[in-house]
């Protein structure tokens, strides 16, 4: 009876565990969330085995704060890039960038299957394949491949190219700009003209063809 209490109890509590540390452990799981679901589960277990009940709550308690402490330092951008990492760029105008492929540990077989399964068999219909942070992989065809059947109504689209950060919660992305062949000077006399302040943007992007920035306020800014 007291062991089945046991599982019981610890089955509800590593529940609440979960919850605890977000949708996001189950959904997509970072490098952390997989480290912490490991350690979770072999924590809770323990009990089942042996006597020391409390102290499995006490660790799982400490488990739970630490993860919940990184889960939060992933909210500002160096700890995003220390603990997630940052995109990478597999596939640019359908052809595939080898050296990001190496860096990434991607093999062309992985990548090959992947797209399959994403309904792209033929690497000339991508414009750009991402391997995100989480370990997803995004893909973004060309505007002739589009799901819309754009072709077949002969309606024309503007290509305005791959969107690309230049602020991320305050903070200019001047490698971004780089990319773009714009200057920092270059933003912020935009922002001038539409006067508005690099830290009261939330997030804004630039397309990469037509240069145009498009930005998004945070909510408390009129």
């Amino acid at each position: 009876m007291i062991l089945i209490l046991k599982i019981l109890t610890i089955y509800i509590i590593t529940i609440a565990i979960m919850r605890l540390m977000g949708k996001s452990t189950i959904v997509q799981m970072t490098p952390y969330d997989l480290v912490a679901i490991i350690i979770v589960g072999t924590v809770a277990s323990e009990p089942l085995i042996s006597t020391k009940y409390l102290p499995t709550l006490g660790a799982l308690a400490v488990l739970v704060t630490i993860h919940i402490i990184f889960s939060k330092l992933t909210l500002w951008q160096w700890g995003n890039r220390f603990f997630l990492g940052e995109p990478t760029i597999l596939i640019k105008h359908g052809q595939i960038v080898e050296d990001n492929m190496e860096k990434s540990m991607v093999s062309i077989a992985q990548l090959l299957s992947i797209l399959r399964s994403k309904g792209y068999p033929k690497i000339s219909d991508i414009d750009y394949a991402i391997l995100e942070p989480i370990g997803e992989i995004s893909i973004i065809p060309k505007p002739e491949n589009t799901p819309v059947t754009v072709q077949h109504l002969e309606i024309s689209i503007d290509d305005e190219g791959l969107p690309i950060s230049v602020i991320i919660d305050g903070k200019i992305q001047e490698k971004n700009l780089k990319l773009l062949d714009r200057s920092k000077e270059w933003l912020l006399d935009h922002l001038t003209v539409r006067q508005i302040d690099v830290k009261d943007i939330l997030y804004a992007y630039v397309n990469e063809k037509t240069k145009k920035l498009i930005i998004n306020k945070r909510n408390n800014i009129q």
